[in-house]
């Protein structure tokens, strides 16, 4: 598989649980952790290879997640990567208007490990260009 994802959550054990989640998923993810938008920016700027996928949390300190998805997809150099957004709640016009941001998928973060694992292998295997 070879992916390389970026996560930007402030949440230590939500983060914890997200490397273990995708480790026990594949070995051949490399996943770079970010614990604001300002750390998530900085990260997307210094890597030479770009993500595969970003995972954002909604309620970061500094930069939130919404200020991120903006930033990344107004971008013409990152905009073409896939944003999901994980938060501990999705209401339905909150979605919406993230999906009219451009995130490519809103996730409500599990409250299982095997919830979280079985919707995160969905979505790194998911073919996206259904989506559009």
């Amino acid at each position: 598989m070879n992916t390389k994802l970026f996560l930007a959550e402030d949440d230590v054990e939500d983060v914890e649980l997200f490397n273990d989640i995708v480790s026990d998923i594949s070995l051949d993810i490399q996943i770079f952790v970010a614990k604001n938008g300002i750390e998530l920016m900085n990260l997307i700027e210094s890597e030479k290879q770009l993500p595969d996928f970003i995972f954002l949390d909604l309620n970061m300190p500094l930069k939130n997640g919404i200020e991120c998805l903006q930033e990344i997809k107004k971008s013409l150099k990152w905009g073409h990567i896939k944003t999901v957004i994980l938060s501990t709640s999705c209401l339905p016009e909150q979605k919406k208007e993230l999906y009219r941001m451009g995130a490519d998928l809103c996730l409500q973060k599990p409250n299982s490990f095997s919830t979280f694992k079985d919707t995160l292998s969905k979505c790194l295997q998911m073919d996206w260009e259904t989506l559009k």
